[in-house]
């Protein structure tokens, strides 16, 4: 049965989650495929070199020089769906978000734990608590200040995640139905990771492939 290794992890650097510590542990895990958090079109221009690496594709173009492997583009192409007017609406929510103390506590907490502790917080019920506090807190700011145009903003952004997921998880499925492999590694930002565990279930149902998903590698 085809293995999948779900690791969350951070766009950008920080402390201990940085590049030399996920390559190690990609070198630990030895997949014979990664899925990425990248669309093709996105794919294509980082590594073709016209746009910034993230933290993942940092080190995976450090990977791949050593230890070939296949690596694949799983996302949605967001300039399908997001123009510059909502992007800059979204920048002025969470500015509003960041206004509140509380917020700003939870924020800070959650990248100093990143920080400090890497990706088995990253990965770890901690990390899944704190976040689910956080995202309870901007529904809670958003009811609070009754603002309709903020409030479809906000669900406009959660519909962008939830479509974006699904994506993800149905193209890992399709790509598995028509390659084998015994392991592969997908990496996802943290604040994806509870929803995409709570996806598959739903989505095996009706799927004739069964994936041996292991959610759980920092156990």
């Amino acid at each position: 049965m085809n293995e999948i290794i779900l690791i969350g992890t951070a766009h950008k650097e920080r402390g201990i989650c940085n590049s030399n510590e996920l390559y190690r542990i990609i070198e630990q895990i030895s997949p014979e495929i990664i899925f990425e958090e990248l669309s093709s079109n996105g794919f294509t221009a980082i590594y073709e070199g016209s746009r910034t690496d993230t933290l993942e594709t940092k080190t995976i173009k450090r990977y791949v020089q050593k230890y070939p492997l296949t690596h694949f583009p799983v996302d949605l192409d967001g300039n399908e769906f997001v123009n510059i007017r909502f992007k800059n609406d979204i920048d002025k929510m969470f500015d509003i978000f960041y206004h509140n103390q509380e917020y700003r506590y939870l924020s800070s907490q959650h990248e100093k734990c990143s920080e400090r502790f890497g990706f088995p917080y990253l990965n770890s019920i901690q990390c899944i608590e704190l976040l689910g506090r956080t995202h309870s807190l901007e529904a809670d700011i958003l009811r609070i200040m009754n603002h309709r145009k903020l409030s479809q903003i906000y669900n406009d952004w959660l519909y962008i995640h939830d479509k974006r997921e699904k994506e993800m998880i149905n193209n890992i499925y399709s790509y598995s139905n028509q390659e084998k492999y015994s392991k592969a590694l997908f990496l996802i930002g943290a604040e994806h990771r509870k929803s995409i565990i709570d996806k598959i279930p739903f989505f095996e149902k009706n799927n004739k492939l069964v994936l041996n998903w292991n959610f759980n590698y920092f156990d």
